[in-house]
């Protein structure tokens, strides 16, 4: 029922491997993206990145990186505010639209969908993306790493729970301690890898007939 209301939300992607699609929100980020991205280099570790248009504006440079190393790109929305929410579907398509042909225009790249500021969603953001033709990628694992970091305790009690084509949300914006974030990073990546799981990039074909957002 909520699915009709709100339309489709993509929060895992299945697989009969066993895949892990990391990713990381509200960047780029003058210096933390930087250090994300030479993390995951050292760990073969491809991930999507859903980067907000104007953060990407004013760290271009960090953005290029971020597509010549090889990770998906997502739409996080023009500038990140929570009042956009309450316009009509009008609003919200020109919203995400503007988003999406600047960040595809500045990275040349297409994006693989959208994921909503807050993880947000109203029956106006979901005729929006309907209109627009555009997937909404949420996630199914998260770790409130912006409040917390990634403590040691919460990736060895969370790598049991991983199934097959989760969606693990995180941030590149992280500043004071982002050391503490980056070794934690580490961590999850090499306990998943040891429990047998592998990263990949989400696709940028999500909105086929597998995935059922035509029923938005």
């Amino acid at each position: 029922m909520i699915e009709r209301i709100l339309g489709t939300c993509i929060r895992n992607i299945p697989s009969t491997e066993k895949i892990l699609y990391l990713t990381f929100d509200d960047g780029p980020h003058e210096h933390c993206t930087s250090h994300v991205l030479e993390l995951l280099s050292q760990h073969h570790t491809p991930a999507t990145f859903f980067v907000v248009a104007n953060a990407l504006k004013r760290n271009l440079s960090v953005g290029h990186s971020i597509v010549a190393q090889g990770h998906s790109i997502g739409n996080h929305s023009l500038d990140h505010q929570y009042y956009h929410f309450f316009g009509n579907d009008r609003h919200l398509m020109n919203w995400v639209g503007s988003a999406r042909d600047i960040i595809e225009q500045y990275l040349q790249v297409q994006t693989i969908g959208f994921r909503s500021p807050f993880g947000i969603r109203t029956p106006h953001l979901g005729i929006a993306l309907r209109k627009l033709h555009y997937p909404l990628v949420h996630w199914n694992q998260r770790f409130f790493d912006t409040q917390r970091g990634l403590p040691r305790t919460v990736i060895v009690n969370r790598i049991p729970q991983f199934q097959s084509g989760d969606i693990l949300l995180l941030h590149d914006t992280h500043g004071k301690y982002h050391q503490a974030f980056l070794e934690g990073l580490a961590l999850l990546i090499s306990h998943a890898q040891k429990a047998g799981f592998s990263f990949k990039g989400i696709p940028n074909n999500l909105f086929s007939d597998n995935w059922g957002p035509q029923t938005l």
